[in-house]
């Protein structure tokens, strides 16, 4: 459908390591953490032996060799810093290999027949065994991965997509061999830290207190200090691990790097991850494919490298699928005028945060601030490039009519998933408000109430913009 048209309890000490909290984002991988309860559970199906005796850091031995790690041991584990990493300790029966690996690329791609037609029409097959197999890719990263597809499947369904788009983007570039299992690997393992962040916090639909938010940025540095342990990978993944999340608008976390600060591997699966949601979210509920996903494209041009979207348009457009035909001659007549109450109300929203942007710079500071006014200028600038703020647009969609269906209503697809597109990005920056007005209003007591307002409006307008998509 159009979017303007679609009217187990653990035990005492596992607990304890899930709510733990964190002062900063220090990561020590012989400290116990969630990925403990992670194992006793992987342990009911799959048996997680130690494979050499497990001893603490003043070198007692805890667990012998062979013994099965099943959940009295790990609440044994807990209260122990160990002598090192764990995984490097323990071995899974039944654990990915390399070969096994490639049958789970397979896998996930015969569930999406858009998938697989691009990666059949791009002839990628040789090139993915290759990627899976020439490499060899460390026991301890494969257990990871294990224990990622059993935990958190939805996870491990990005990483399969990201590093198999990703390297095929790679290739589309040009990159050198070396850089495409750079980008591979990167996809691989860039989130395996959400392992070690508690499962409540990353299974979580909706927004993040503050709190939340500091937990899941820790992911990133604790995935590149688990593939650090190994020393299998290039500098290149580490730095694209850590940056996967950076834009190269300055709108990305943790550190709102421009494009000149950034590499290709962090952009190019920054991408990967992005175009995962919305194929297995949005389009999964609508009955779209990949080849619907070039309004987004554009709506975000300036947001990852334009070299990696030139090459996703490269890719999709020799991948020959068609674009999804949403709209019938029934709906037809009433979608313009949806259309131009849809544009009313972002443009009221619009205005609104031109409004809140100029009195916030002289009335905040700090990291909820900075990055609320990159989103907003992002926003500004994609809203102008967009071309939706064009009154032509108004004017062509107050002409339709029924006679119009045949040229005209793929061409109001577009529009559509390119106002809610931007719908999204205001969603997604409003989700700083509550956290700046708390803890980073520093004007006068009248300023700051008009600022609290201001924000209430803002919110109130976004939920009223949302009502045509629920």
């Amino acid at each position: 459908m159009l979017y303007l048209l679609n009217n187990n309890e653990p035990a005492d000490g596992l607990a304890t390591l899930i709510n733990m909290p964190h002062s900063d984002n220090s990561y020590d991988p012989c400290k116990p953490d969630c990925y403990m309860e992670h194992l006793a559970a992987v342990n009911k199906k799959m048996p997680v032996v130690a494979v050499e005796g497990i001893y603490n850091e003043f070198g007692v031995l805890l667990v012998p060799k062979n013994a099965n790690i099943e959940r009295r041991v790990l609440d044994f584990l807990i209260g122990h810093k160990m002598q090192k990493n764990l995984d490097s300790s323990i071995g899974i029966k039944g654990c990915l290999t390399n070969e096994s690996l490639l049958s789970q690329f397979d896998e996930f791609l015969s569930k999406y027949p858009d998938l697989t037609q691009i990666h059949t029409t791009n002839n990628f097959d040789v090139t993915l065994k290759h990627l899976c197999t020439v490499q060899q890719v460390p026991r301890i990263l494969l257990q990871k991965l294990t224990i990622l597809r059993e935990q958190l499947p939805n996870v491990f369904e990005q990483t399969l997509f990201s590093s198999w788009l990703g390297s095929m983007i790679a290739i589309e570039m040009e990159l050198s061999p070396n850089q495409v299992q750079n980008v591979f690997n990167t996809g691989l393992f860039h989130d395996l830290g959400l392992l070690h962040i508690d499962p409540e916090i990353v299974n979580k639909e909706g927004s993040y207190s503050d709190d939340e938010w500091h937990a899941v940025e820790r992911h990133m540095i604790i995935s590149k200090a688990i593939v650090g342990e190994v020393n299998a990978c290039d500098e290149e993944v580490f730095r694209g691990i850590m940056e996967h999340h950076e834009r190269c608008d300055g709108t990305g976390y943790p550190n709102e790097l421009l494009k000149n600060k950034l590499s290709y591997c962090g952009q190019i699966i920054g991408l990967a991850d992005i175009l995962f949601h919305i194929r297995t979210r949005q389009f999964s509920r609508l009955g779209r494919n990949m080849a619907d996903i070039v309004p987004y494209l554009q709506i975000n041009s300036n947001t990852f490298m334009f070299e990696s979207y030139q090459a996703i348009h490269n890719i999709i457009y020799r991948s020959d699928l068609g674009v999804t035909d949403l709209i019938n001659r029934e709906d037809f007549p009433i979608l313009p005028k949806r259309l131009i109450e849809q544009r009313i109300k972002l443009n009221k929203l619009y205005q609104g945060l031109i409004l809140f942007n100029e009195k916030l710079s002289s009335s905040a500071h700090g990291k909820h601030c900075r990055s609320f006014i990159n989103s907003s200028n992002h926003i500004f600038r994609t809203f102008n490039r967009s071309g939706l703020s064009s009154p032509e647009i108004i004017q062509w969609l107050q002409r339709l009519t029924e006679e119009d269906f045949e040229g005209a209503h793929l061409e109001l697809q577009e529009i559509d998933a390119m106002q809610y597109e931007l719908l999204w990005m205001i969603k997604r920056a409003s989700r700083l408000l509550p956290g700046l007005v708390s803890d980073e209003i520093t004007s006068p007591e009248q300023d700051s109430s008009q600022i609290t307002k201001m924000v209430e409006q803002l919110q109130q307008d976004l939920i009223d913009a949302w009502e045509n998509y629920e």
